[in-house]
């Protein structure tokens, strides 16, 4: 056993630009793609992380200096500080219940898919550290090692479920077939953004617009057409909000128009190299889709991926830029928060991906929802600081100075947060768990044949908002 969580570690420590592009070559080849196909496919993939790795260290270095400004302009007094998610992978890593997480969720994943329970089999295997963190606050809270992987399996199991009754509109929404997203925080945020989608429905400036009834208001050239225009070209937006955080940090007129270039830039450079990563896996895709059309004729499967297939979307761009602000403003107000945003700020567009795939690409719904979740982000993330801390003392890793907590906003997680309340239960808490993970499997097909008709239905009376 000790070998084989000495193997998992040691390809996990590969590192996500290294480990991805040989794990897809692999898989084009088990679905039959050629050698030199499926080399150039994971080699892309490859080129792809390396670029969104790229963009987001130039993000970081761009953005980091401005908002560590904007919150001593602001004067955020926050305690718990958000490091940011690859030291909270590290983290959820650093142990052997990490460790064992890999083996038994790409187990039971395997057995599943067999048993025809799920139809993702999931090879985001990088970021099961989600997974991982909700274990071990489990186990800090309860001691019990076999209880924390129960909470983990669960939070795998949640993502499985929701990456399927969501993939058909993943699929339309990004453009690329045969995928899901079982992501451990995107699939999280799935439910919420399901549920308000609902209420949208019945407020008029939310709705849905015609195509025909887009093209007229598009043809229109009044203030609002204008506005408009402005806010949906990337590059004018970045212009906006790099001006507006150079203002706010107090910038001369050199750092201001630095912070305003550089943030235009990495609204251009986002998406592309996010298509680069795309066109890496839409042969993979393909040749998925006819593997499996061809031997599981009586069944579609999915290839379930990380969230980042679905940053480069306008809507989630643009969306994400302009929470970055939010974030700040949000954190600075809110009763009860003491997570101080910075590590994950920059990646403001991740927190809302998931929304512009619920919403089919409605930037009005996209927005509210956003602005909606935010404060839930916080609040959770602000619940977890604690645990995280102590899990990465536990890890012998110094994340924050003396007398401060460390965080990260992608704890801000449902989907961590509902298991680990339910595992302090005693006894009737793993009797929860394993109710919710036996009606997830078996009754969650109600809800994909429900979500099916009504992806159908909007197809036929109104389709997909202009991309």
């Amino acid at each position: 056993m000790q070998v084989v969580m000495d193997v998992i570690s040691y390809i996990v420590d590969l590192g996500s630009y290294i480990f991805v592009p040989m794990l897809m070559c692999l898989i084009g080849l088990l679905f039959g793609l050629k050698f030199p196909k499926a080399l150039r496919a994971g080699a892309t993939v490859g080129v792809g992380l390396v670029g969104v790795s790229i963009v987001s260290t130039l993000t970081s270095q761009s953005l980091g200096p401005v908002i560590n400004e904007m919150v001593k302009v602001l004067n955020l007094n926050l305690t718990a500080i958000d490091v940011g998610g690859s030291p909270a992978a590290a983290v959820g890593f650093g142990g052997l219940l990490g460790a064992s997480l890999i083996v038994i969720i790409i187990l039971l994943n395997i057995v599943m898919v067999a048993l025809k329970l799920t139809n993702t089999v999931n090879v985001d295997v990088y970021n099961f550290w989600y997974f991982a963190i909700t274990a071990g606050f489990v186990q800090i809270l309860t001691g019990s090692f076999w209880l924390a992987i129960l909470a983990g399996v669960t939070h795998a199991i949640l993502g499985l479920k929701v990456a399927v009754i969501m993939a058909h509109r993943t699929q339309q929404i990004i453009g690329i077939e045969a995928i899901a997203i079982p992501h451990g925080f995107a699939a999280a945020s799935a439910p919420l953004f399901l549920l308000l989608d609902k209420v949208y429905d019945h407020i008029p400036f939310l709705a849905h617009r015609k195509m025909e009834e887009e093209y007229e208001e598009e043809t229109k050239k009044g203030i609002g057409h204008y506005i408009g225009a402005i806010f949906g070209e990337r590059i004018y937006l970045g212009l906006i909000m790099g001006m507006f955080f150079g203002i706010v940090a107090g910038y001369d007129f050199k750092g201001i128009a630095d912070v305003t270039i550089k943030t235009a830039a990495l609204m251009e450079l986002f998406p592309t190299m996010v298509k680069m990563l795309v066109n890496g896996l839409i042969p993979i895709s393909n040749q998925a889709k006819q593997f499996f059309t061809k031997h599981f004729a009586d069944r579609e499967l999915y290839i379930g991926l990380d969230s980042a297939v679905t940053i480069g979307h306008p809507v989630t761009i643009s969306v994400g830029f302009l929470m970055i602000p939010v974030f700040m403003i949000v954190a600075a107000v809110l009763p009860g928060n003491t997570t101080l945003p910075l590590g994950e700020v920059p990646f403001a567009a991740f927190y809302v991906c998931f929304a512009t795939i619920v919403h089919r690409a409605n930037r009005r719904r996209t927005i509210v929802s956003s602005l909606i979740f935010i404060p839930i982000v916080l609040w959770i993330s602000s619940w977890a600081a604690p645990m995280f801390t102590e899990l990465a003392h536990n890890a012998n890793l110094t994340l924050v100075a003396q007398n401060q907590q460390a965080t990260t906003m992608a704890l801000g997680n449902l989907f961590i947060l509902i298991p680990t309340l339910l595992a302090e239960i005693p006894v009737v808490g793993a009797i929860a768990l394993i109710v919710i993970d036996v009606a997830v499997i078996f009754g969650g097909k109600a809800l994909e044949k429900y979500y099916a008709k009504e992806d159908a239905k909007f197809e036929e009376t109104i389709g997909i908002e202009s991309l």
